[in-house]
């Protein structure tokens, strides 16, 4: 909150929603002191049962009074530039922009400071957002755009499942329905994506549903693409995106979740490869050998053996 009452933006024109999650703590009571302290429009909802992070941001939308959604999670920050940047865009763009986005940067613990770290991710989806997107894995967290309100009501704003890439999801989402993106330039990242070792990303990873939806929002932007072709083509470089996004976490699928894996392993062959793609040397070495199913399956059999080697010494 301290990071919304610095904008450079007038504060007159700016709306605070806070949506607290069924918080064990005082969360509540420290945000409307913090609130009684600010001259801005303010509203704070406590939520008694814990709702997720996709049911508690689209309440969060819903009840807001603006046009244009600025999402920031409890952890993250932007910077004093960020919202009169994105603001002065969106208040010329047409009614077919959904989505404004400017550049961004990790924030990470370097010894006992918080600080900006590694590079300035500065993606560009403006030519044609779905395959972008896909090329892009630096794009789809929300936290570095503002999104025009009609839009996110047009496709219902988040899904309420889990899903490892909910944000891009909603990217996606926006992009199918029409919404054009526009970049805002910044010379400098005007929002801050904290790592935090409790981020809820982390517990999703081995989450067999979230990882589950995670494919299925690819799933979805691979049959609009085909859609859009008389003959069901992907344009290459959709092709290609698709290859990288559906290889990620093959590993994860065939050891966790077969019939997830199938489906991969399906989509991978149409898309006309033979194994997944970035795989480590050595993994792909023995893949290249005895396939990537049995070369998975021999690589877990080592580290049992080595583990229980180390365990028993």
């Amino acid at each position: 909150m301290e990071s919304v009452v610095r904008q450079t933006y007038a504060r007159e024109q700016l709306e605070i929603v806070v949506v607290d999650d069924a918080s064990p703590d005082d969360s509540v009571a420290v945000a409307k002191r913090f609130l009684e302290k600010h001259d801005v429009d303010n509203r704070v909802v406590a939520r008694e049962k814990n709702a997720g992070v996709a049911a508690n941001r689209n309440a969060g939308w819903r009840l807001a009074n603006g046009d244009w959604i600025q999402f920031l999670d409890a952890d993250d920050l932007l910077s004093p530039h960020k919202i009169e940047l994105q603001a002065r865009v969106a208040s010329t763009a047409s009614d077919d922009v959904a989505v404004v986005y400017s550049n961004w940067q990790y924030y990470t613990l370097e010894g006992d400071v918080w600080q900006p770290t590694g590079p300035v991710n500065a993606p560009f989806v403006d030519r044609d957002p779905v395959v972008q997107i896909l090329q892009n894995q630096s794009f789809g967290y929300v936290g570095p755009t503002l999104i025009r309100k009609s839009f996110l009501a047009r496709i219902g704003g988040f899904e309420e499942k889990p899903n490892l890439g909910e944000d891009t999801d909603l990217m996606l989402r926006l992009a199918m329905a029409g919404g054009q993106f526009r970049e805002a330039r910044s010379a400098e990242a005007a929002f801050l994506y904290r790592q935090s070792p409790g981020s809820l990303w982390r517990a999703y990873v081995k989450n067999v549903d979230a990882m589950r939806n995670l494919m299925g929002t690819f799933r979805r932007a691979e049959d609009f693409l085909r859609a859009r072709d008389s003959a069901g083509r992907l344009p290459e470089e959709a092709r290609a995106a698709l290859a990288v996004r559906y290889s990620k976490w093959a590993t994860f699928y065939l050891e966790n979740d077969p019939e997830t894996y199938q489906w991969l392993k399906t989509s991978l062959q149409g898309l006309g490869l033979k194994r997944p793609l970035n795989l480590s040397p050595a993994l792909d070495i023995l893949s290249r050998v005895i396939g990537f199913e049995n070369a998975v399956r021999a690589r877990s059999s080592y580290r049992k053996q080595r583990d229980r080697f180390r365990t028993s010494r």
